[in-house]
């Protein structure tokens, strides 16, 4: 696969790669491995909340929680 650069962004390139202590083609390649090994990672999913039965009340809304706020 290749991939075009223009000259300024393989510029930039080359200077990240030397201060990286590595060539541009690695600094790319590991980059790519790097978001390729992210986007296969699974998240895992938020538990599920506990559903709570309060008896024979029934719900409770929030204008019930909070109806002397006002």
């Amino acid at each position: 696969m290749e991939v075009d650069f223009t000259p300024e962004q393989e510029a930039q390139l080359a200077q990240i790669a030397t201060k990286a202590g590595t060539d541009a083609e690695q600094l790319v390649e590991q980059t790519v491995l790097r978001l390729i090994q992210a986007e296969s990672y699974v998240r895992p999913c938020a538990p599920e909340l506990p559903v709570w039965d309060i008896g024979a009340t029934g719900s409770l809304r929030r204008r019930d929680l909070y109806d002397d706020a006002r």
